[in-house]
C-alpha cells in the first residue's frame, strides 16, 4: 500500500525513494509506442511456469551464476568471506544455505561477483533511487520527443513496488514524459488508483479465464486476476489511460481457439475502457536463467505456436469486433 507520505510528497522528496530494478533497458521499441527505456522491477507474486524473466521473481538482490561462462580462475572463491564455495570432483559448487545466511538482503554487489572477469556470477538486482532511475531515463528525451516514446515499467510485477513506481511515473509525468506499465493485474486496486493518473498506456496481462487452469500455472487466484483487469478498465477509461489487454499465447494452457473465444467474450463483457488486444506467442527466451537461480524449468520440451495459429486467434478476435495491436 502507497503510504500518505509518498503520495503528498514533494518532488524533492520523491527523488529518494528508492527500488530494486534488474536492468534499464534503452531504446525498447516493443513496449509501446516509440522509442522507449525500459525499466525491469524485480519482484512478482505469480509463478508462470512460462516466465522469461525468473530473475525478477524474488523481490531481493540475488546472485546468479552461468556455469557456462566460468573458467574457474577462483577469484570468486577466494573473495568469498564466508567459505561458500568450494570445489567437489572437479565442479565449483555453491553451499546456498551459507550465501542465504550472510548475504541474503544485500542491496550491494556480492563479493564473488566484484571481480568475476567473464561475468560468470553477476548480481541480479541493484536498489537505486528514483532521481538515480529518471538520470538514466532522461539521457533519451531527444529519442522520446522524436518518436513518442518514453518510458514503460515492467518486471516482475511493479506493483510489489508500487511506491517507487508511483514516485517514478509521476516524476516523469512531471517533467512530459510519456509513461507506461506492464502489469498482471496481481496489485492493490488502490495503488492502480493512485497510479492511473500518471500513466500514458498501461499492458494488462490476462493469461486465461479458466481460474482453475490460471491458479495451476501461475500459482496465483484467477478471479481475483479477473476481477482486477474488470477495474482497471474502468479506471482506464476513466483517467483517459490507454489500456491494452496481452494474452501469452501458451501451448497446452490456453491455445485452443476456444480459450481464445471466451478470453474475447470476457473482455467484451467486462472491459470497457481498452483499446484492444496483443497475442504475445510463447518463446523459448530465458530458459538458461533458471539454471543460472537453481531453479528448476518444466517446459523444456514445449515449442512455441505457429504463425499460422497466431493468425488463427487473432482472425477469431478481429470477427468478434476486438482491435488487434501490435507493438
Amino acid at each position: 500500500m502507497i503510504r500518505k507520505e509518498i503520495l503528498n510528497a514533494s518532488p524533492e522528496q520523491m527523488e529518494n525513494v528508492s527500488g530494486i530494478v534488474t536492468e534499464i533497458e534503452r531504446y525498447a521499441i516493443h513496449d509501446g509506442p516509440g522509442i522507449r527505456t525500459l525499466l525491469f522491477l524485480k519482484g512478482c507474486p505469480l509463478r508462470c511456469k512460462w516466465c522469461c524473466n525468473p530473475e525478477t521473481q524474488q523481490g531481493y538482490v540475488e546472485m546468479i551464476f552461468f556455469e557456462e561462462k566460468c573458467i574457474k580462475c577462483d577469484r570468486c572463491l577466494n573473495a568469498c568471506p564466508y567459505g561458500a564455495i568450494a570445489y567437489s570432483d572437479e565442479k565449483m559448487v555453491v553451499n546456498k544455505s551459507v550465501c542465504k545466511k550472510n548475504c541474503f538482503g544485500r542491496t550491494q554487489h556480492f563479493p564473488c561477483t566484484i571481480n568475476c572477469y567473464t561475468k560468470a556470477r553477476r548480481v541480479a538486482g541493484e536498489l537505486i533511487t528514483v532521481s538515480q532511475a529518471f538520470m538514466e531515463i532522461s539521457r533519451d528525451i531527444s529519442f522520446y520527443e522524436a518518436t513518442g516514446g518514453g518510458v514503460t515499467l515492467s518486471g516482475g510485477e511493479p506493483m510489489m513496488q508500487a511506491e517507487f513506481a508511483y514516485a517514478l511515473l509521476r516524476t516523469c509525468k512531471e517533467n512530459w514524459i510519456n509513461t507506461a506499465m506492464e502489469t498482471s493485474a496481481s496489485g492493490s486496486l488502490k495503488d492502480y488508483k493512485e497510479i492511473l493518473p500518471y500513466l500514458d498506456v498501461l499492458f494488462v496481462d490476462l493469461k486465461s479465464t479458466n481460474p482453475t487452469l490460471y491458479a495451476e500455472w501461475t500459482q496465483y487466484n484467477g478471479n481475483d486476476a479477473l476481477a482486477v483487469i474488470h477495474e482497471l478498465s474502468e479506471m482506464a477509461e476513466k483517467y483517459i489511460t490507454q489500456m491494452y489487454i496481452r494474452v501469452p499465447v501458451i501451448p497446452g494452457f490456453n491455445d485452443t481457439q476456444q480459450d481464445i473465444r471466451e478470453i474475447g467474450c470476457f473482455i467484451k463483457e467486462k472491459c470497457r475502457g481498452f483499446k484492444g488486444i496483443e497475442l504475445l506467442p510463447y518463446h523459448k527466451l530465458g530458459r538458461g536463467k533458471y539454471k543460472s537461480l537453481g531453479l528448476h524449468y518444466e517446459l523444456n520440451k514445449l515449442e512455441p505456436p505457429s504463425e499460422e495459429h497466431m493468425d488463427e486467434y487473432s482472425k477469431i478476435l478481429l470477427n468478434m469486433g476486438i482491435s488487434i495491436y501490435k507493438f
